[in-house]
């Protein structure tokens, strides 16, 4: 046994892949062996081998101490998702497809949901989908692709993904531009999906892909372990019952514009003072230069509160 978990563990390195105790597990499970050990003997025989790696320094970086407005999950379930696509990839023939990852923070439940296009339709179907599996969150967390904000030409105007979001009761938060470690857990997932499954598995065409996604997407829930969960699982991570979206659940009319809600956008502000809000421009006060700054639309009262450290410094009027 002490063998196999050695030359598992080499191999998996020699292809470039995750070659941890966890990853060794889930390469037993996938050849077939029946009595497969516990994640800390392997671990255990790993170490005795020498084979344990130091983790990387981190003495060299210096994070800039700027204050940074995170929404916090608090650890617990259904505070905030985090939501990214990946992709395009191909299949043979030339089949492309993306992924669109959710995760739960709190408890890094994670859906997994293969998608032909990036089209906003397509967004507002997976999620419906994915909050099926998961509950719904207080906040939605992504970056500014359009697909997930409206339209260049009418920014006010919102798109379909906020709409839902804001007839749900949640609200929508965008990371500040080309930062996508801002949305850290996903991010992170996404490494682990290309890692751990796009790389080891080979599919005949969209139906495998799709139905390999699904049995991915159950075994990271119910056997991956994660440092920031204490070692536990992301189902064991859940105490209390989740509350779970209806049976006879229908989306939203979407056509109609919200009357209510928040919408977050955060943003650096440099030199220029310009604060930009799904492409339009504003002028945000001097105090905030080179800080970072949550700008919050009120729907319902049509005003933009722009906070710096928790602290409202300016109102913008926002109709629309």
């Amino acid at each position: 046994m002490e063998e196999l978990i050695l030359n598992i563990r080499e191999k998996l390195k020699n292809e470039d892949t995750f070659y941890g105790p966890l990853s060794i597990q889930w390469t037993m499970e996938d050849l077939g062996y029946y009595k497969i050990p516990h994640e800390n003997t392997i671990k255990n025989i790993l170490r005795r081998n020498g084979k344990i790696e130091p983790r990387r320094s981190l003495d060299n970086y210096k994070p800039k101490n700027i204050p940074y407005p995170e929404i916090e999950s608090n650890r617990e379930p259904n505070i905030v998702h985090e939501m990214d696509f990946l992709g395009p990839r191909y299949l043979n023939g030339g089949y492309r497809f993306y992924f669109l990852n959710i995760m739960d923070v709190g408890s890094h439940r994670v859906t997994a949901n293969v998608t032909e296009d990036q089209r906003s339709v397509t967004v507002v179907d997976k999620l419906v989908s994915s909050w099926q599996r998961l509950g719904f969150p207080k906040y939605l967390k992504t970056d500014n692709e359009i697909c997930f904000r409206g339209s260049n030409k009418y920014p006010r105007a919102f798109g379909i993904v906020i709409r839902l979001c804001l007839n749900l009761g949640i609200e929508p938060v965008f990371i500040p531009l080309s930062e996508p470690w801002r949305n850290g857990c996903i991010e992170k997932f996404q490494d682990t999906i290309q890692k751990m499954f796009l790389r080891k598995h080979y599919f005949k065409g969209p139906e495998e892909l799709r139905s390999k996604t699904i049995t991915f997407e159950k075994r990271h829930n119910e056997k991956y372990r994660y440092s920031y969960l204490k070692g536990k699982t992301p189902i064991q991570s859940i105490k209390n019952k989740i509350k779970e979206m209806p049976d006879d659940f229908k989306i939203p009319n979407l056509t109609e514009r919200p009357k209510k809600g928040f919408i977050h956008v955060i943003r650096f502000i440099r030199s220029d003072r310009i604060l930009e809000i799904f492409g339009e421009k504003f002028i945000a006060p001097e105090e905030s230069i080179y800080q970072y700054v949550k700008a919050t639309i009120d729907v319902k009262k049509e005003k933009i509160y722009l906070n710096l450290q928790g602290k409202t410094i300016k109102e913008i009027p926002y109709s629309y």
